[in-house]
């Protein structure tokens, strides 16, 4: 992971520092260079120092030491202080909180190595420039994402309008499909119930038709009837005629009749 690493000012000095944490998202080291004016010092805040300091105000600000630690040394010192001092001929780093009022809480106190101003302030430079430059690349990623997404975002707009144009004329077009059926279907809605308004009068006509209908199919068959009967009756008096007068069949007629079977026979 890498680590995380900031520039600010605070009073007359320039500070960068670099935040270590552990595979628990832990601060377990901060590293720092310090540039002013007259000279330039490093030091460092170690897992130890921020345990004693955490141990010395649990009372007053449990389990927040390192949050704290990680606010101040990114540059938010809103309600901290930093101060280059010298104690016992040594300097030093005091961490301050701001209390109420203006008195402030020592939080703790860093050895400061005196290093080159030079060198300090050029690590400091080269950090900065190396920064910037990172940020314009990033800055440049970014917008040609944004270039790529804007031009993806217009892309699929125009897509969604001409599918809703599209959608809307499949629509009308149904429409215009879809009327004149259902104007048929209306008009023969009319019609059948114009029809059954007046059914009772078209019942009685088809009822009189059926009727007559039966009567000219049985006249047709007493016609048929006594048109037969008439034939038997000719025929009948044919036969008669044929006869001798006493019931037989005369001798014309039976020489006929021999000959009808004769020629029966010999078709067979």
């Amino acid at each position: 992971m890498e680590n995380e690493k900031y520039v600010f000012k605070c009073d007359d000095f320039y500070v960068k520092s670099e935040i270590i944490k552990d595979g628990e998202e832990e601060i377990s080291e901060i590293r720092l260079l310090l540039s002013s004016e007259e000279a330039g010092y490093k030091g460092k805040i170690d897992a130890k120092l921020l345990t004693t300091t955490q141990e010395k105000h649990a009372a007053k600000f449990p389990d927040k030491i390192r949050s704290m630690a990680e606010t101040a040394f990114m540059g938010n010192l809103d309600n901290f202080s930093l101060k280059i001092e010298i104690q016992d001929e040594q300097p030093v780093l005091t961490w301050r909180r701001q209390s109420t009022g203006k008195m402030k809480i020592l939080l703790a106190t860093v050895n400061l190595i005196p290093v080159d101003k030079k060198v300090a302030r050029e690590d400091i430079m080269d950090f900065l420039i190396k920064d910037r430059l990172e940020l314009k690349e990033k800055l440049k990623d970014q917008q040609q994402t944004l270039d790529r997404k804007t031009t993806e975002l217009d892309r699929c707009q125009n897509l969604a309008d001409e599918l809703t144009n599209n959608a809307l004329e499949r629509e009308n077009l149904l429409v215009e499909q879809f009327l004149p059926i259902l104007n048929n279907k209306k008009r023969r809605i009319e019609q059948l119930e114009e029809e059954i308004r007046h059914g009772g009068h078209h019942r009685a006509v088809e009822d009189t038709y059926e009727v007559e209908t039966d009567d000219e199919a049985d006249t047709d068959v007493d016609d048929y009837d006594d048109n037969h009967h008439n034939d038997d009756l000719t025929q009948k008096r044919k036969l008669g005629e044929e006869s001798n007068g006493k019931g037989e069949p005369s001798k014309q007629a039976r020489v006929d009749r021999e000959d009808s079977l004769e020629e029966d026979i010999f078709k067979w």
